[in-house]
């Protein structure tokens, strides 16, 4: 394939690495910047020369802190990568991943300005499995999710949602010239990402877009309520300052005041034991009808979902224990006092924020569907994502860049398996087990 592809905005030219092709940093939409920010997201304008897209794009303004380890990051964010198998012929399969973050951080770009390092590597999944491999950022935190439409007509409502919609858009009309199949595309994600996927599996603007759905560990239960979203909205106006009937002052909001607002709100949301992320989309009853767990039942796309056995020991082993007795009343747990307290309250908490749900939504839908439980090592939230991909991301505390990307032999081995199973079902819609339905089997990763 040449590295020369034609889109419906214009011609662009990608690199080649590891076997595989990538377009790297395409711009799917534009800037959601100026008159566009807080807006749903509009087609890019389309260019004359061959725009070179080598490296990955900005990703989304981080929800709490500058110094998180994407630091290449900021309002004009809408770009995504595709990654193609050299010479694996046309009609591809299509992944395309959903980051996860809470709704307020990741992305999908370069970890920084002064590397090249992407936060995801796709070219392995790309080349092992035969398909084509995309992924995109999309607005987040205070950009993509908070609700100033109920104080304003100026804002949109779940920007970050129709980001992916675009992005998806996208796929669906130039894919083909890339060598993929746009009737045979499979969304993949985690957490967030993953209860994205489940909302848009019921937004009628996104339903012909894609043929398959992966939901990862997905926070099920994260979406506000209308009257909610704007309890948030009016105390985020009043920890920058700004009053909920002028919401329009936001637009010129000091970025570190952003940062110490988002980690107020997160601060103040936790306090009362909420375990729904900050921000979350909202159940307006137009863009989204009602809560996902209910309305996905009634779609007949593939659908493999499943969780890691404990999801929960990412948020509560650094808790202090002085804090762990009064974590049952707080998050509302039927956990009694006793040995082993922080073991048991991660479990429950496990069990009642992710892995109930996959259940319920497995026993009432009414397609194909099949569950796997992660269950290598620690096994705690996220833990599935580098062995998925094949290779190590964050880097450590001190270093700009992950210094050694390789997994053990034993979690490499593991990430073969799942991107043989994510390949299979991407490509023929099974994941190669019973479905759940017929044999209540949950298949283990271990």
């Amino acid at each position: 394939m040449a590295n020369v592809i034609e889109t419906t905005y214009g011609r662009i030219s990608g690199i080649t690495k590891n076997g595989c092709l990538e377009f790297l940093g395409i711009p799917y939409a534009k800037a959601p910047v100026g008159d566009l920010a807080f807006r749903r997201p509009e087609d890019p304008d389309p260019w004359d020369d061959i725009k070179i897209t080598d490296k990955g794009g900005r990703n989304s303004v981080q929800g709490f802190s500058s110094r998180h380890y994407i630091s290449y990051n900021g309002q004009d964010c809408l770009y995504m990568n595709i990654c193609i198998p050299e010479n694996a012929g046309t009609d591809l399969p299509v992944l395309v991943w959903i980051h996860g973050g809470s709704y307020a951080t990741g992305g999908t770009g370069r970890i920084n300005e002064r590397t090249e390092d992407m936060v995801y590597d796709l070219t392995r999944f790309a080349r092992e499995t035969g398909c084509i491999l995309v992924d995109f950022n999309y607005r987040l935190n205070l950009y993509g999710f908070m609700n100033l439409n109920c104080f304003s007509s100026r804002f949109d409502i779940n920007c970050g949602l129709f980001d992916q919609i675009k992005a998806l858009e996208f796929v669906q009309k130039n894919i083909s010239s890339f060598g993929g199949d746009p009737s045979n595309v499979t969304l993949f994600g985690q957490s967030s990402g993953a209860a994205c996927i489940l909302a848009l599996m019921t937004m009628p603007e996104a339903e012909p877009l894609f043929a398959k759905a992966i939901v990862q560990s997905a926070c099920v239960d994260s979406f506000w309520t209308p009257e909610q979203s704007r309890k948030l909205a009016k105390t985020y106006l009043r920890m920058l300052g700004y009053s909920y009937k002028a919401p329009e002052k936001i637009l010129s909001a000091d970025p570190k005041a952003v940062y110490k607002a988002n980690r107020d709100l997160k601060i103040k949301v936790r306090a009362k034991g909420e375990v729904t992320c900050v921000f979350s989309p909202v159940i307006d009853g137009k863009t989204l009808r009602d809560y996902p767990r209910k309305t996905v039942t009634g779609c007949r796309k593939p659908l493999l979902i499943g969780t890691v056995m404990r999801e929960a020991d990412l948020f509560t082993q650094g808790l202090p224990s002085i804090i762990i007795p009064y974590t049952p009343r707080l998050f509302k747990l039927e956990v009694r006092w006793g040995k082993n307290l922080r073991r048991r309250v991660s479990d429950d908490l496990t069990y009642k924020v992710y892995k109930k749900p996959v259940l319920d939504i497995a026993s009432e839908y009414s397609g194909d569907v099949w569950i796997y439980d992660y269950q290598f090592r620690k096994c705690r939230h996220a833990d599935e994502v580098p062995v998925l991909f094949g290779s190590k991301t964050e880097p450590g505390r001190d270093s700009n860049s992950p210094a050694d990307t390789s997994l053990e032999p034993d979690e490499d081995a593991l990430g073969v398996t799942m991107r043989s199973v994510w390949g299979r079902f991407a490509k023929s819609g099974s994941p190669g087990w019973e479905m759940y339905k017929d044999s209540r089997d949950i298949h283990i990763f271990k």
